[in-house]
Parts: structure tokens; C-alpha cells; sequence
């Protein structure tokens, strides 16, 4: 009975090793140190003395030496051998059996290779962790683009509308350099410096298609812009009806 409990004992202590429990290492120690001191103590112990109650009770001599067990006039080993026979049991499935059992116990020795395989796992999750936060990140990137790109979008609309401002510019300067032609010799000065101010949006324009980096301040200029050129506009339409009310 006690040794039923040492290797009770052992086969905690394996457990708590094979699965990796706190104090695996504590609980294999107790239980294959509980299992030598039991093997220690039946080595030492002795023999238990069989006495021969026969020679106190003679009624009790050929009681422990009884015939083999026969059925049908057959003892048991033989009756066994036949239905070995009967049943196809030889010597080759006996082996293979025994093939069997030898492979199933190196099986049960490679059980330590377990810890390598969880420490495979953890790292495989780690992996797949660090591949999430990699995928989350890719996602938030994606999502800055496509606002950058729609407001890029925006952007393009507003210069539609400055463009359209700009060529109604463009005519009122050529018909305002044709009109100081006419009766303005004098205005070089002034013509040069429209022609600066046109020079000044040329390049503005440019600027602007080139540059994608900024857009929302991009989008405030545009709109400055377009409010200071419908002004101008006004300003040269005036100018054009007074130089016209004058010829």
C-alpha cells in the first residue's frame, strides 16, 4: 500500500513537470525522493516467516496445494493453448504486439519534448501578436491616405474655380493692356507691373500643382485667392466702363 502512494507521489511530480506548474521542479523532487526512501525502506525489510499451520491443524494439509482447475477434463493451460489456436492467435501476432507496446513506450519517453513545443507556441503567438499590431498600423496608414487623397480631391475643385477666375483675369488684362495702348502712352510703368502680378499668379498656379504636402492650407489660400480675384476682377471691370465712358 505505501508504495502505491510513492508512485502516486511520482506521478504528480511528473505531471507538474510535463505541464510546467509553479513549483514543477519541487513537486518531481518529493515525489521521486518519496519513492527512493520507500525502496530503500523494503530493501531493508524482512521477509515475512510462513508458518506451517499444518503441523497445528492437520485438517488444513492439501488446502494450499489443490489441483489445477480442469473443465472438461482439460486443465486450464491446455484449454487456454486452444482457444489461442481457435481464436488465430500465433506466435507472429504476439510479436507484433509486443512491437507495438515497445513503440507506444518510446512514445511516452519523447513526452519531455513537449516543453520544446510549447516554448514553439509561445513564440508563434508572440509572432502572430506582433503581426496584428503591424496589420492595425497599415490599416491606420491607409486610412491617412485616403483622408490626405480626398482632401487632395477638394483641393483640385477649388483650383477648377480659381482657374476659371484666372482666364476671366487673363482676358480683362488683355483687354485693359489694348485699352491703355490706346489712350494711356504713359502707362508703361502700370502695364509692367500687371504684367508682374500676372507673372506672380503664373507661377502661384504652378506652385500649387506641384505641392500636394500641405493640403488644408492649400485650400485656405485657394479660397483667399479667389476672393481677392473676384475683387480685382470688379476693380478692372470698373476701370474698363470708366476708360470706356471716357472714349
Amino acid at each position: 500500500m505505501a508504495s502505491c502512494f510513492g508512485a502516486s507521489i511520482v506521478i504528480i511530480g511528473a505531471l507538474f513537470k510535463i505541464m510546467h506548474w509553479p513549483g514543477a521542479s519541487i513537486a518531481l523532487i518529493g515525489g521521486l525522493g518519496t519513492e527512493a526512501v520507500l525502496f530503500c525502506l523494503f530493501g531493508i525489510d524482512i521477509p515475512h516467516e510462513e508458518v506451517d499451520w499444518t503441523l497445528a491443524y492437520p485438517e488444513l494439509a492439501g488446502m494450499g496445494h489443490e489441483e489445477p482447475e480442469t473443465h472438461n477434463g482439460l486443465p486450464v493451460s491446455q484449454q487456454l493453448d486452444k482457444m489461442l489456436e481457435e481464436a488465430k492467435i500465433g506466435p507472429d501476432l504476439i510479436e507484433s504486439l509486443g512491437a507495438g507496446m515497445k513503440t507506444l513506450s518510446d512514445s511516452a519517453s519523447k513526452i519531455g519534448d513537449i516543453s520544446d513545443a510549447h516554448s514553439a507556441t509561445s513564440e508563434y503567438v508572440s509572432n502572430v501578436k506582433s503581426a496584428s499590431a503591424s496589420v492595425s498600423t497599415l490599416a491606420d496608414t491607409y486610412k491617412s491616405a485616403a483622408k490626405s487623397m480626398e482632401d487632395l480631391a477638394n483641393s483640385n475643385d477649388a483650383g477648377y474655380s480659381i482657374g476659371e477666375s484666372l482666364n476671366k483675369v487673363s482676358k480683362n488684362l488683355s483687354a485693359l493692356n489694348a485699352t491703355y495702348e490706346l489712350q494711356l502712352q504713359g502707362s508703361k510703368d502700370h502695364l509692367d507691373a500687371t504684367n508682374k502680378f500676372y507673372d506672380g499668379l503664373h507661377d502661384l498656379m504652378k506652385n500649387l500643382h506641384d505641392s500636394v504636402e500641405d493640403t488644408r492650407k492649400y485650400r485656405q489660400e485657394m479660397s483667399s485667392l479667389s476672393g481677392n480675384l473676384t475683387a480685382l476682377n470688379t476693380i478692372y471691370g470698373n476701370m474698363l466702363s470708366a476708360m470706356n465712358y471716357n472714349k
